[in-house]
């Protein structure tokens, strides 16, 4: 929630499994956006839920076991959704199936914000 780097300090920033155990999501991709470089790239990997929205996967159960609390639980569908509040359009999800699925998401950061 506050990078220790000067604003537009990288290329590329990633957030990988995370987002969706913050309170404050919002802030923290505020603060990646602030440290990425205009045209730079947002990657952001996160587990998503195949399930109906509003259910809790089993995954995220059986983690939940072991200490991890979601927050959040994003489908492929409301994952971008999520960015495009945030303001970004230009925004590549890429979907991983699997026993855990997961959604990356690619975002390239506007010239100006």
């Amino acid at each position: 929630m506050d990078l220790p780097f000067a604003d537009q300090s990288f290329d590329c920033v990633v957030a990988a499994n995370v987002i969706h155990l913050l309170d404050e999501p919002y802030k923290a991709l505020s603060e990646l956006d602030r440290v990425c470089k205009a045209r730079g790239k947002l990657i952001i990997p996160t587990y998503v839920n195949n399930e109906k929205t509003g259910k809790t996967s089993g995954f995220a159960k059986t983690v939940g076991k072991a200490g991890a609390d979601f927050k959040r639980q994003f489908t492929f569908s409301n994952y971008r959704e999520f960015f495009e509040k945030a303001g970004y359009s230009d925004i590549k999800i890429v979907q991983i199936p699997g026993r855990v699925p997961c959604a990356v998401a690619i975002i390239v950061k506007p010239d100006k914000r």
